[in-house]
This record gives C-alpha cells, structure tokens and sequence, in this order.
C-alpha cells in the first residue's frame, strides 16, 4: 500500500511538472507571437507614442526610421563594407546596435513633436528663402527614397515627407526660441542632452513599447 502512494505522489508531482511547462510553452508560444515584427507600410495608423496627448503613429515615425536606418547604415558600411548586416547586430555600451538606433529615432520623434506643440504659442512662421530651404530637403529626402524604392517599404508619400520634414522645421525654430529665452546654446536642446531631458520631465509622454519592439528595425528599408 505504502508503494502505492508512493507511485501515486511521484505521477502526481509529473503530472504538476507537465502541466507548468505546457502553461509555460502557451505563454512564450503566445509572447512570440506578440513580437512578430509587422509590416510596416500596412500598419501606419499603430501608434508608437503619445506627447501631452497627441499620438505619434507610424505614419508620423516614417521619416525617422528612414534618416535613422540610414544614418547607421553609414557606419554599418564603415564597420565591415562586406556584410552590413553584420554591425547591427553589434552589442555595445549595454544595448544592441540595432535598439540603440531605434531608441533614438523615437526620442527625436518626441522631441520635435513637443516642440512643435509648444511652438504654437509663438505663432512661427518662414520666410520664402526659408520654404526654398524645406522643399529642398524635402526633394533630398524624396529622392534617396525613391531612388531604392523605399517609399513602398515606408508606405509614404512625397507631402507625407512634406508634413513631416515642415513639422521638423517648425520644432527646430522652436528649440532655437527656448535655448535664447533661457540663455542657454541651441545644443542644450538636443533629444539626448541632460538638459533637454530634464526639460522633458515636465510633460507627458509615453512609448508603444508593443509596437516599438516590433518593428523591425535595421531592415525596415534597408536590404541585405
């Protein structure tokens, strides 16, 4: 009788293990499934993050998942011309290069987005030679786009670029006013200063982490 129960308790505490571990697998089956990276041009209207209650979306995020990938692809190419790729996935400083470069293409979202809020309060407007200045960077912007075809990837178009790259101008005319009215450079503005982060705790903010992590970072508009 005493083997008995003794082969029922061993079962029972198997049985108790395999349940957990199916529990288990179905959480990290259903995590997975949650960071399946989306499809960037058939997600536009996700947001991504949210500043003083005006929500970024992927559509407001294009233009700076376009500068950022391109950005480190510079570097990627100065790290090993051969293999792109391969500098992406580098881990330095604590962070994967790759997330590094995502983090700060979102900060720089937030940052102009704020600006650009508190810009109306100052009624900024531009000169003709100024427009001539945003058009023309603009046209760069549309060109390198198009030119590999990276509008599609993007889902975005040319006065989508327009909107974006004006919202830019008008946050950086913005930071200019609030670096002069405070006595400080216009760098102590910068998303990633000490002082603009300070700055920063006064509003409200928040990230999408959900969809942030699944965008696919590095190869939304590049190629390997």
């Amino acid at each position: 009788m005493e083997v008995f129960w003794k082969s029922v308790k061993k079962y029972r505490v198997l049985w108790i293990f395999s349940l957990g571990m199916l529990v288990l697998a179905i959480i990290s089956l259903g995590e997975s499934g949650n960071r399946q990276y989306l499809v960037y041009n058939e997600s536009l209207d996700e947001v991504v993050a949210t500043v003083q209650g005006e929500e970024i979306t992927l559509l407001d995020f294009a233009v700076y998942v376009a500068h950022q990938e391109a950005e480190t692809h510079k570097q990627a190419v100065i790290y090993n011309p051969d293999n792109t790729k391969e500098y992406w996935g580098l881990h330095t400083n604590g962070q994967f290069v790759r997330v590094a470069a995502r983090d700060a293409a979102i900060q720089m979202a937030i940052h102009d987005e704020l600006f650009y809020q508190l810009s109306k309060e100052f009624k900024i407007s531009f000169s003709e030679e100024e427009l001539q200045v945003i058009q023309k960077d603009v046209d760069d912007f549309w060109y390198d786009l198009t030119d590999a075809g990276k509008e599609v990837k993007l889902g975005i178009s040319k006065q989508d670029v327009y909107d974006a790259l004006y919202k830019i101008a008008v946050a950086e005319k913005c930071q200019y006013i609030y670096a002069n009215k405070d006595g400080r450079d216009y760098e102590d503005y910068d998303f990633a200063s000490e002082d603009y982060l300070e700055f920063l705790r006064n509003y409200e903010y928040s990230v999408e982490n959900k969809v942030l992590e699944r965008i696919h970072f590095g190869y939304v508009t590049l190629e390997y």
